[in-house]
């Protein structure tokens, strides 16, 4: 399986593009990670690449048929999008949110089977947020609605998934458990895409990584080649150290934090 996109542009109107040429592959259990600042235009870019926005020029091929070349329902098949932001004006419990990820899957007007249902629950169990199911949807925090929307991505079965900023709204506990789900994932042979703000992440997984700014991908390739001080600094602006931390067998990213008098906040 191959998800690929090629000299992608995309913006609301011609001479106003968010961004453009945007081209990469992901295989068969690759996980691949586009990091960059608030307003680059990644949030857009995986509307393009499900589907849900139609870009300018460019195209997005899942083993070289081209995205909108397919049905909706084909699509969903095939490749599942979880938002950085839902929301739900309908009161629908955990539960029953999870098991609308086997829409795609189901003949029209047909009802989910007692399988259907089976299987939404041990995703609400392997994310440890069973304890959810009955409750409505739009009475739990934004972090508890993130694993829910990820229960109904994980119920809907797509070879590819595309992730918005995964662990935007969760605690430490729930970001180190999905990054370590992603993993599971990828080793099942799902492909991932996601986006995020934390280089850290993108270490943790040893995945690849686009370095997207002002529209644009500067630079994709190994976390360890592209998550360097000097690209991280230039695309954020602010003062870091990527230091390797041994116990973890990984890098990470922290940022300086100054004193008055130019020192690190934490210096003794």
């Amino acid at each position: 399986m191959t998800f690929e996109t090629r000299g992608l542009s995309f913006g609301y109107a011609k001479d106003r593009t968010i961004f453009e040429n945007i081209g990469f592959s992901v295989g068969k259990g690759e996980i691949f990670c586009i990091l960059g600042p608030n307003g680059t235009g990644k949030t857009s870019l995986l509307r393009c690449l499900s589907g849900i926005s139609m870009p300018l020029t460019g195209s997005v091929t899942i083993d070289g048929k081209d995205l909108h070349s397919l049905s909706r329902a084909e699509v969903a098949k095939r490749l599942g999008f979880m938002p950085q932001l839902h929301s739900s004006i309908f009161p629908y419990t955990a539960l029953e949110v999870a098991v609308m990820g086997r829409s795609p899957h189901l003949g029209i007007a047909a009802s989910p089977s007692e399988r259907d249902y089976d299987l939404a629950w041990k995703n609400l169990e392997l994310l440890g947020i069973s304890s959810l199911a009955e409750k409505p949807y739009t009475r739990i925090s934004g972090g508890e609605r993130q694993m829910v929307l990820l229960s109904m991505l994980l119920t809907q079965q797509p070879d590819i998934m595309l992730l918005d900023e995964p662990t935007s709204h969760l605690d430490f506990g729930n970001q180190v458990r999905l990054l370590e789900l992603l993993r599971r994932f990828s080793k099942k042979g799902f492909s991932v895409v996601f986006t995020t703000h934390f280089p850290s992440h993108a270490f943790q997984l040893s995945c690849t990584v686009a370095l997207m700014n002002k529209g644009t991908f500067e630079s994709v390739g190994p976390a360890e080649t592209q998550l360097t001080e000097e690209n991280l600094r230039r695309i954020y602006g602010v003062d870091l150290c990527v230091e390797y931390v041994s116990k973890a067998n990984s890098r990470t990213c922290v940022p300086i934090i100054k004193n008055d008098d130019g020192r690190g906040v934490g210096a003794r």
